[in-house]
């Protein structure tokens, strides 16, 4: 009886250990995702960095980008989300496919990256089946929960025709602001980008997949470390999320963002119902 006591006590102990390993490598990786670091592939001369931040943005309020959540790591902000149903969330694959659901949860109905809101359980992380580097960065996270819609909890349409060219649009996230600052508490938001042609784009990228949407911006402005999976919004359509930034914040070379009306029949296909097309 004793040594079968000692048993138990010992694998319990080793579950404790790993159950506790796995929590600490988890974070690790919202780390390494939130990074500015991390080893991106080079097209070009310019490096494609990921986890964008929005810079020289202004602080949103309450409802005022109810879609917008925050994609979480042991109660940390990694990245931003969209809402397209009440248990379906859209985001950058780079931030979440190598993390298993159960470490996930979602924030949402707070413009305060810290706190407030209602926070859900992610139960499914299903990313593109051909994501590569930033190739179909994009993911859907499914949650244990249908989320409360209300003034400061609401979906946006995903897009399912092109944005034209030379059109201005919103982003939004919790992006640090500056390439050493920490993340803001409060939301911040942008309407200082705008779409450009892939040809255009091209001038700054070897190879512009179709499957991207180029976003120019002035010296200063953009996204950086902490905005990744964040939205891209034309008159009150998602029709993009934050992917990648070339060289420094900042620079004055485009943003690259997923392009919604590419991925369109994906999204309809694997998303929970409800979605708004």
């Amino acid at each position: 009886r004793c040594s079968l006591r000692l048993l138990q006590v010992k694998i319990m102990n080793c579950r404790i250990f790993y159950g506790k390993l796995l929590v600490v490598l988890a974070l690790l990786v919202a780390k390494t995702v939130q990074s500015d670091d991390v080893a991106a592939a080079k097209r070009t001369t310019l490096e494609l960095v990921p986890t964008p931040r929005i810079l020289s943005g202004s602080d949103a309020l309450p409802g005022q980008f109810p879609y917008v959540v925050s994609v979480r790591v042991g109660g940390q902000h990694i990245c931003g989300g969209t809402i397209i149903s009440q248990k379906s969330v859209l985001t950058a694959a780079h931030c979440v496919y190598s993390l298993l659901p159960h470490f996930l949860t979602v924030q949402a109905g707070s413009v305060n990256r810290t706190g407030g809101g209602v926070v859900v359980n992610v139960t499914q992380v299903l990313s593109h089946p051909n994501f590569l580097d930033y190739n179909n960065d994009i993911a859907i996270l499914k949650l244990e929960t249908a989320l409360p819609y209300s003034n400061l909890i609401q979906p946006i349409p995903v897009a399912t025709i092109e944005v034209p060219d030379d059109v201005g649009v919103n982003i939004a996230g919790w992006g640090r602001s500056g390439e050493h600052n920490v993340q803001p508490e409060i939301l911040k938001y942008s309407r200082a980008l705008r779409t450009i042609s892939n040809e255009e784009c091209a001038r700054d990228i070897a190879t512009v997949s179709p499957s991207i949407l180029c976003l120019a911006k002035n010296s200063g402005n953009g996204i950086c470390g902490g905005d990744a999976g964040g939205p891209a919004v034309y008159k009150g359509v998602l029709v993009g999320i934050a992917s990648y930034h070339l060289s420094v914040c900042g620079a004055n070379t485009p943003d690259g963002y997923t392009k919604m009306s590419y991925y369109k029949d994906w999204i309809a296909e694997n998303s929970c119902s409800g979605v708004k097309m």
